[in-house]
């Protein structure tokens, strides 16, 4: 019972950091908007923007595996694939421009300087899984990193130079 306890605890934080990841990449109203609506459908390669294909083309030529979702509205696309055995998340307007990225891997692909930021502060824990949130318009990538011990779950985030902890977690021993 604790164990399923643990992992509904970790799947609830999971959905947290990527509906905080979400709102932070619509935007608070928009974010609203698209809580309040039904704001996805399945797209085929067929139905997904021209300009939005084009783009995922010439921006990630090693992409695989790509399933489309579009917005209700038409206005967004959405790409799921792999590109070098990163799961990978990009969004496009219906222009083809670029939105957001969200990027899923684990330790060994963080960044020297991010992963030097990390272990100065958290060392004796491990990393369980990164989630990297970019947009075109921003200087600085957004690291969203889980960790744990024996007995937490953290969730640190790390933009530029700054390391803020959003979340502990108790674990159920």
């Amino acid at each position: 019972m604790k164990s399923m306890q643990q992992s509904l605890k970790m799947i609830a934080a999971t959905l947290m950091m990527v509906a905080t990841v979400s709102s932070f990449a619509l935007g608070a109203t928009s974010a609203a908007k698209a809580n309040s609506t039904s704001s996805v459908k399945p797209a085929s390669s067929a139905d997904a923007s021209e300009k939005a294909k084009k783009s995922l083309t010439h921006q990630f030529p090693n992409a695989e595996s790509i399933n489309w979702v579009e917005s209700a509205n038409g206005q967004m696309y959405t790409a799921y694939f792999k590109l070098f055995d990163v799961k990978t998340i990009a969004s496009f307007d219906k222009d083809g421009q670029v939105i957001n990225i969200l990027r899923y891997y684990k330790e060994d692909r963080l960044p020297l300087d991010v992963l030097t930021l990390l272990k100065t502060r958290y060392s004796d824990k491990q990393v369980a899984g990164v989630t990297e949130f970019s947009k075109p318009d921003a200087d600085d990538i957004a690291y969203y990193i889980k960790l744990e011990d024996k007995a937490h779950w953290y969730t640190v985030r790390i933009i530029g130079n700054d390391m803020t902890e959003t979340e502990r977690l108790d674990k159920q021993l």
